[in-house]
């Protein structure tokens, strides 16, 4: 078999008659013009696959990639430049789900546009007779291994929005297909219904120069650590969201902005977790995603949006169990439009009326007060264009500005570390790690104020609520953080992603390009270098 794509880099030629390349076990080979078999051995690879639902062993017969060692020592799963549909290969269209600890996803160009994973699942088209997929059955892959990681890849739905929205109605179907008109096999979608792109529910999970596509609930974050460094999420309602530890470094956040009132995070936090979705040095722009040849092929979407004052940093999703959303944006260069913010002054929506409306018995005894369902933060928020300060004024009140010395506190180690004393005098004094690190030793009151020496982590805490409209939690809270818990993730302790970044570094092999040529067996091993890049 002839690998069709040369690189330009050195060769080395292995001329002795039947002499095989060294096999690296940890390496494996995706690409959609491979005609081998599923699984097979393909030069310096293990195995190689033409899609990725075999790769991932969702495809029955085929053996898929097996977990690897640990966090550094991991299997790398190397892609060739294409458009990897999640469904291709399943007797039946469905999330892909991939649960295997130590792997990582390469693209093997460095550029994440050539490589996309993609699906059109939707969570409004029926999956049976009696049901949809619903929002998580709509990701097109879901990563649930610990130590999962990504490099120069592209995660998207392709579900086009924008063309069953302004065009036909009707939802697409797992196989990229629109029902005719009429022939009731597609569900009614008048307006954004999720499109999951990427799931993650795995812990220590990396995420270096990728790209992740979709509209609404782009990227759902079920719990544990994830770090996205270099990276770019787009979509526009909710759609980073759910109960995850989450850092966006270095990295462009794009509201898709043919529609006004457009969200980025709808976070749920636990009460018990000191951090949900934190973003540092990154940057928020309002693009139109009109043309995009993944999203949007039909050219459905609106080319001329509007989008000044008319985005939110994100709303607090309330009615997820133990939902107590935590988001903090830091030193973020934010796009305005003549002049004016793409953000709208307030910063910050409300759910509903439930946590707005003191009166209402369902309002989780917060008194109508968000600030107790919430800890919404922003530190040195400046214009994209001018690096001007943006005016905050106008936030919400139940949103906050941090200080200089708060904000210092937000690194990406310290938001993984479950040592980092988040919580402050605000603990419980019967934590003994935290009485080393802070010297406490008695609970304070939870104070939000930081000259108040019961002053707590994250700053703009104070009291809680304990009884939120479906805490799961609730009855082991008081009103303020000293009854809390260490943080719950899959695994628990402090995590540095810094190794398994630093593993981007890697060369990328390509499959030996064989020949015979003179009654000689000549086996070229064909590397391209990647990128690095560092936090």
């Amino acid at each position: 078999m002839v690998q069709s794509r040369i690189s330009k880099a050195a060769v080395i030629f292995t001329a002795v008659l039947g002499a095989a390349p060294i096999v690296k076990a940890s390496n494996y080979y995706v690409d959609p013009n491979y005609t081998g078999v599923n699984g097979a051995p393909y030069g310096i690879y293990t195995a190689a696959y033409s899609n990725i639902a075999s790769a991932l062993g969702a495809v029955g017969g085929v053996t898929g990639v097996p977990a690897g060692t640990s966090a550094t020592s991991p299997n790398y799963i190397y892609f060739a430049p294409g458009t990897y549909n999640t469904t291709t290969g399943m007797t039946t269209p469905q999330s892909l789900q991939y649960s295997q600890p130590n792997v990582d996803f390469v693209g093997m160009t460095g550029n994440p546009s050539d490589v996309v994973i993609t699906s059109t699942l939707d969570s409004a088209f029926p999956n049976s007779a009696t049901s949809t997929y619903g929002t998580s059955g709509s990701a097109s892959i879901q990563l649930k291994g610990n130590n999962e990681s990504a490099s120069f890849v592209t995660f998207a739905n392709s579900t086009d929005t924008p063309y069953i929205q302004n065009t036909i109605k009707l939802a697409e179907s797992p196989t990229g297909t629109f029902p005719a008109a009429g022939a009731g096999t597609g569900a009614a979608q008048t307006s954004n219904a999720p499109a999951v792109a990427l799931l993650l529910q795995g812990d220590e999970q990396t995420f270096n120069d990728v790209k992740v596509l979709g509209y609404q609930d782009t990227l759902y974050s079920k719990g544990g650590r994830a770090l996205f460094n270099n990276s770019y999420v787009s979509g526009d309602v909710d759609f980073i969201f759910a109960n995850g530890t989450t850092v966006f470094n270095n990295s462009q956040i794009n509201i898709d902005s043919d529609h006004s009132g457009g969200d980025i995070t709808a976070a749920s936090t636990a009460k018990t977790s000191s951090n949900g979705f934190v973003f540092l040095n990154s940057s928020i722009t309002g693009n139109s995603t009109a043309g995009n040849s993944v999203t949007d092929p039909h050219n459905a979407g609106n080319p001329n949006p509007t989008a000044a004052n008319s985005m939110y940093f994100g709303r607090p999703w309330y009615t997820q169990v133990g939902g107590d959303a935590g988001t903090v944006f830091v030193n973020t260069a934010i796009a305005s439009v003549g002049g004016v913010s793409i953000i709208k002054s307030a910063g910050y929506l409300a759910w509903d009326t439930t946590e707005t409306t003191a009166s209402n018995p369902n309002n989780g005894g917060n008194n109508g007060n968000p600030a107790e369902d919430s800890r919404f933060a922003e530190y040195n928020s400046t214009d994209l264009t001018t690096g001007l300060p943006v005016n905050t004024t106008g936030r919400v009140t139940w949103s906050h500005q941090l200080v200089t010395s708060q904000a210092a506190a937000y690194t990406v180690d310290n938001v993984f570390s479950e040592s980092y004393p988040w919580y402050g005098n605000g603990y419980p004094s019967t934590d003994t790690d935290t009485i080393a690190n802070t010297g406490l030793s008695a609970a304070g009151t939870g104070s939000a104020n930081p000259s108040d020496p019961n002053y707590s982590w994250p700053a703009f805490w104070g009291d809680r609520n304990v009884n939120d409209e479906k805490s799961a939690e609730a009855a082991s809270l008081t009103n303020d953080p000293g009854s809390y818990s260490d943080p719950t993730w899959s695994l628990g302790g402090n995590w540095d992603p810094t190794n398994q970044l630093a593993l981007s570094a890697v060369e990328v092999p390509e499959p030996a390009t064989l020949a015979i040529l003179g009654g000689f067996f000549i086996a070229p091993l064909l590397r391209r270098p990647r990128r690095r890049t560092t936090a």
